[in-house]
């Protein structure tokens, strides 16, 4: 098992592909502190990885407050001896913001997904580093979204902040390898997305040179190479899990 007695943090963990990761981690050892705003989804999210070798923790914290990461990060150092791995997945957009063109993007909307999407990111990282400066070792994941890369009509502040995100991977990457950090992330293409029309869905499958939408535990697969020994020479790498959709600019 690669994780046996690691402590990950996941931000978002309590569904989506931040369900499928922690659900990964908890598979091959890991303590998983599940992280969400919703004490409910969390444990459901608890109870789904019983009888699994790892264990899982509630870590009840809304990542765009600095005093509530803070407390977080604390508990968990105190509780289980420090964090070695952090994925960063919370994101998409937080309740009353609105998609919209930079024409129509107001400020309050802009400053709402910056906050979920790069500000809660860099809050999270600054806060489990000295952790993992302490021991010299550690590893940090970030999810962003083919967005960044492409760009978004009607989705101006998400790209930015995802693109954002890839900035903040390459620097705090350069900041920390020498001393025992990996700092990484992925690039999501085509996920499943609830209640999706399936016209549309049945297009952006056949943008995908593998001709389908991407699979929550195949994103974690990756996520958790990321944070093993295999990837120990990988350092400020954004790498695409998206079945090729990056090649395609029609977004």
């Amino acid at each position: 098992m690669r994780f046996e007695n690691k402590v990950a943090i996941i931000t978002g963990g309590a569904g989506g592909i931040g369900r499928a990761t922690a659900q990964r981690f908890a598979s091959e050892g890991a303590t998983v502190v599940i992280n969400d705003v919703d004490d409910a989804r969390i444990a459901d999210a608890i109870a789904a990885l019983d009888g699994l070798p790892g264990r899982a923790v509630a870590g009840r914290a809304d990542v765009t407050s600095e005093s509530e990461v803070g407390a977080l990060v604390d508990a968990v150092v105190r509780d289980h001896g420090g964090v070695d791995i952090l994925i960063n997945n919370a994101g998409g957009m937080l309740p009353g913001a609105k998609w919209s063109t930079v024409a129509d993007c107001s400020l309050d909307d802009w400053n709402s997904f910056v906050a979920l999407n790069l500000t809660g990111p860099f809050l999270m990282a600054r806060a489990v580093l000295p952790s993992m400066l302490d021991r010299a070792r550690g590893h940090i994941v970030s999810v962003s979204s083919i967005s960044a890369v492409n760009g978004q009509i009607a989705g101006s502040a998400y790209a930015a902040a995802k693109a954002g995100l890839t900035g903040l991977t390459a620097s705090l990457a350069k900041e920390v390898a020498a001393k025992g950090i990996n700092v990484n992330g992925i690039i999501i293409g085509n996920a499943p997305f609830p209640n999706r029309d399936p016209a549309r869905q049945a297009l952006l499958d056949s943008w995908v040179h593998v001709g389908r939408v991407g699979q929550r535990s195949e994103f974690a697969a990756v996520i958790a190479f990321l944070c093993s020994e295999d990837a120990s020479y990988l350092s400020g790498t954004m790498v695409p899990v998206d079945g090729g959709f990056h090649r395609f600019n029609l977004l």
